[in-house]
């Protein structure tokens, strides 16, 4: 009898050992889970806070073949500033960074702040009858995407 308690005592301790490492893991995984939904919830509230929209008119874009020059008026309807020296923009599959552009601001601003609206000149562009596309990046994110016709 008292060989029959001790190993029940052994394995008693045993499982305790087994039951306080898996509580262990199960509590670390959660921790862990929960962090990483509390980042990804922070990234999508800047998203919010980060946005501007294309406000040309799709059917009308100010394009000057004769200059290879096209304009691009865009609103900043986020609830933060934006820095215009961050724009990229993806015009039927060629990129365009800051060297091909010149901003400027309207209305008299100073920064590109919210309700502002940003003219952007671009240059070498070449665009011929028909659809084309544009998306636009602000700070490393894809803030629009316009279809227009020339």
């Amino acid at each position: 009898m008292a060989g029959t308690a001790a190993s029940q005592m052994i394995f008693f301790i045993a499982s305790m050992i087994v039951a306080t490492a898996v509580a262990g893991v199960f509590v670390t995984t959660v921790i862990n889970l929960s962090k990483d939904i509390r980042e990804e919830a922070d990234d999508q509230a800047d998203l919010f806070k980060i946005r501007a929209v294309i406000i040309n008119d799709a059917t009308a874009m100010p394009y000057n073949a004769t200059c290879s020059t096209l304009i691009i008026y865009v609103k900043n309807t986020g609830t933060v500033g934006l820095d215009y020296n961050k724009v990229t923009i993806l015009l039927n599959g060629t990129f365009f960074t800051k060297d091909n552009m010149t901003f400027a601001l309207k209305d008299g601003a100073v920064d590109w702040q919210p309700e502002v609206v940003l003219e952007i000149t671009m240059t070498n562009v070449t665009l011929s009858s028909g659809d084309h596309s544009l998306k636009m990046w602000v700070q490393a994110k894809e803030l629009d995407r316009f279809e227009f016709r020339i």
